[in-house]
């Protein structure tokens, strides 16, 4: 989304490149026996953020950390209109637009480099810098927007005037963001070719006016489509869902239902997946359980959950044999691809940098622990009577000296949960756009032979987890104790509270559009660059 607009960093970025997009054709008799799915495999490189990077040097004490502004992107190039221009786009689970750069931004300067001075590209510029809770953002840090330009070549930009086949709907496209970046421009449709797959009348928002380097490609649900819920000069009247990518793939013919499955890898690892339409078995072990989505907003006239969450029901520390819960108190769970760090409730992060002997960092605005801490400790996340077991190593973003690591574990507020690609890099999760579940299982890294099957209806493979019905029901405080490594008995308990939340649909959208990720986390943006 654009709290994940700018998708998975991690301290050592993996810039993912698309390297393919597969799809087959085979006909007997005139009749199309096509595997109904559609396959990106993307490479994570190491290197600086997506445009400009600053290295900062933070001293805790005797203490130094390098704390490097570099990032993780999964980066796709779309070849969009007739003849076909090729643009690169973030491929976001957070955000349901698909939007690109114009050929006619006013932010764009094709015939140099940026004008500004090279402290002020760091600070002003309209790429992407890093917030200290591991977000990155895409505009500065204020309520203005820079005037700077940038050479928009490297990225690729559209220009609609030259396509045959783009039709301009004659409507604004408008979206913002918590982060303080912006895209403004034109709502039109055109086609798309991504590999060997191509989509026609794909609705597309050009923006003329933007301060993000590159364009979204976002697949999240239909209620987050910004012509529904995320523009604020949309009044009632004039608010619509339409046919999105994912939901095209299936209108087309590409796939058979709105699934899509996302395998992240390792965090060192060369490349990983998202499968659209069906799932691999080879990329998880164990039994791939399926949970519900929350649609915290029912009661408030959002018929559909808004977002991918579900219900975290526990979380517990495992250090050899000794096994501690650190709480059983259910929270919602934003599961995105575009935050890298996991955010936790404050005091079960505090309870688990307790049993870590981690300290709070005013410097950096992290927790550190020493380093032996760390290393031989497992993270679990229970959802519902399976869980996600996790190294505590793999949460570790930098390592100083005297042995001292700096934890990718971020406080998230009191009763809310953000699992970013820390955590997710250890599931293997299938997200059914249609049924609004999410199935999980431990993520597989041994490789072997792939073992795609189609998804017609069911998941396959999957069944309902222990607690699919013990969601969460309206906040309370969060307890600790309980036993998530056992057996747990779950009772029904599926109601959805109606006293939280805002009191219509349309600022229930404003509470969690776009903009909720990055907001719990701009007011560290001075402290961090400064």
């Amino acid at each position: 989304m654009k709290w994940t607009i700018l998708l998975p960093l991690w301290f050592s970025l993996l810039s993912g490149i698309v390297q393919c997009a597969s799809v087959g054709r085979y006909l007997e008799e005139g009749k199309d026996l096509s595997p109904k799915l559609l396959k990106f495999s993307f490479n994570k490189h190491q290197g600086k953020s997506f445009t400009y990077s600053k290295e900062l040097a933070k001293r805790d004490k005797d203490v130094l950390f390098d704390l490097k502004n570099e990032q993780n992107f999964y980066s796709i190039r779309l070849n969009v209109g007739t003849p076909g221009q090729e643009v690169t786009v973030l491929l976001d689970t957070g955000s349901s637009d698909l939007w690109l750069r114009g050929s006619n931004s006013s932010y764009c300067n094709n015939s140099s480099p940026t004008t500004m001075s090279s402290q002020s590209k760091v600070e002003n510029d309209k790429s992407f810098q890093t917030l200290p809770g591991g977000i990155t953002t895409t505009g500065q840090s204020g309520n203005s927007h820079a005037t700077g330009t940038q050479d928009c070549n490297e990225y690729g930009t559209f220009n609609s005037r030259k396509s045959e086949t783009f039709h301009s709907n004659d409507t604004s496209f408008s979206v913002s963001y918590g982060d303080y970046s912006y895209a403004e421009g034109t709502w039109g449709y055109d086609s798309i070719n991504i590999g060997n797959v191509s989509l026609s009348n794909v609705s597309i928002g050009v923006a003329n006016k933007t301060n993000s380097s590159v364009g979204i490609l976002g697949i999240g649900l239909s209620n987050l489509e910004n012509t529904y819920t995320g523009a604020e000069n949309v009044d009632d009247r004039d608010t619509h869902k339409y046919l999105n990518f994912p939901m095209m793939l299936k209108t087309q013919g590409i796939i058979e239902k709105n699934v899509y499955s996302l395998f992240l890898n390792r965090r060192r690892a060369p490349e990983g997946s998202i499968l659209f339409g069906a799932v691999d078995g080879s990329k998880y072990s164990g039994q791939l359980y399926t949970v519900p989505m929350l649609d915290l907003y029912k009661q408030q006239g959002l018929q559909d959950p808004l977002q991918l969450q579900v219900t975290l029901q526990g979380v517990g520390l495992k250090d050899g044999n000794t096994e501690n819960t650190t709480t059983t108190t259910p929270v919602p769970a934003l599961l995105d691809s575009g935050t890298t760090l996991v955010y936790l409730p404050d005091e079960v992060l505090s309870t688990l940098a307790d049993r870590l002997n981690a300290n709070w960092d005013k410097s950096i605005n992290y927790y550190v622990a020493d380093c032996s801490n760390v290393d031989n400790s497992e993270l679990y996340f229970d959802f519902g009577g399976f869980n996600i077991a996790s190294n505590m190593s793999s949460y570790v973003i930098a390592r100083g000296s005297n042995n001292r690591c700096v934890m990718g574990l971020h406080p998230g507020g009191p009763d809310s949960a953000i699992l970013g690609d820390l955590f997710m890099q250890h599931a293997y999760i299938v997200f059914d756009l249609e049924n609004f579940e999410v199935s999980m299982a431990q993520a597989n890294y041994s490789g072997g032979q792939e073992q795609v099957q189609v998804v017609t209806k069911e998941v396959p493979g999957a069944k309902k987890a222990p607690g699919y019905s013990h969601t969460f029901s309206g906040s309370q405080s969060i307890t600790n104790g309980g036993d998530i490594f056992h057996s747990t008995s779950y009772s029904s308990n599926s109601g959805i509270s109606t006293s939280t939340g805002p009191s219509n649909r349309k600022n229930a959208a404003a509470a969690l559009a776009p903009t909720s990720t990055l907001a719990l986390f701009a007011h560290f943006l001075y402290s961090f660059l400064m």
